[in-house]
């Protein structure tokens, strides 16, 4: 299948930009001016490829003079950026990432004037003529909103109640003289079945006590560490 935006993918691919790639790729048209009295000037759609007559064509090139005369008007960061030549000159050549980045910094998205680079711009992201770090500072596109500080889950009375029924049911079996209570555990499910066959109440099931003792487990690991 033919490329339709063969002059678009030249233009992303270069790495140096002359003037007539800047202020075509701006307006998302290929114009060429008629250079004698009465000639015809040209128009094409930089992402079809289709010619544009009439009085369509017309408008596009006022926008295309439009944003030629506000890339020459620009400061351009005056001696921040290497420029071959001075921006209202025929023969200047830049970097296309300075091209693209200056665009996405003064275009407009929902302005008439900027549609056509707009238009340019998802197109060369869907055929992968260029990436978002192309034009946009590498800083923020990698800058992650920081994480909300952790809040503390509000216990509920009911999981209060529960905590301190294992408190208990500990302090039972390690202070006990009851032998069969004292008794050495060699495991979570011997100490788990342990209290389910001599303590009842809510927050003393199966499922608490295995994730009580594994969260405990893990509290005690972090508070080790710290020491």
């Amino acid at each position: 299948m033919a490329n339709n935006a063969e002059h678009l993918e030249a233009i992303f691919l270069k790495e140096n930009l002359a003037k007539t790639d800047v202020v075509n790729l701006l307006a998302g048209h290929r114009v060429r001016l008629a250079k004698n009295y009465g000639g015809d000037s040209t128009v094409y759609n930089l992402v079809t490829g289709e010619a544009v007559v009439g009085s369509k064509a017309k408008d596009i090139i006022e926008r295309w003079r439009s944003l030629k005369e506000i890339w020459e008007s620009s400061t351009h960061g005056g001696s921040n950026i290497d420029l071959t030549s001075d921006p209202t000159a025929d023969d200047m050549m830049i970097s296309r990432d300075y091209v693209l980045r200056w665009a996405w910094d003064k275009h407009k998205p929902n302005s008439n004037i900027w549609e056509g680079f707009s238009a340019c711009l998802k197109h060369g992201l869907e055929q992968e003529w260029i990436t978002p770090h192309d034009y946009v500072p590498q800083e923020e596109t990698q800058k992650e909103p920081e994480p909300e500080p952790m809040k503390d889950k509000p216990e509920s009375q009911r999981e209060i109640d529960g905590l301190l029924r294992l408190i208990g049911a500990m302090r039972d079996i390690l202070i006990s003289e009851d032998v069969e209570k004292k008794k050495t555990f060699t495991s979570n499910n011997q100490l788990i079945d342990h209290i389910l066959e001599n303590y009842e109440g809510e927050g003393l099931s199966i499922t608490t006590l295995k994730d009580r003792f594994k969260e405990g487990k893990e509290i005690t690991k972090h508070k080790k560490k710290k020491t």
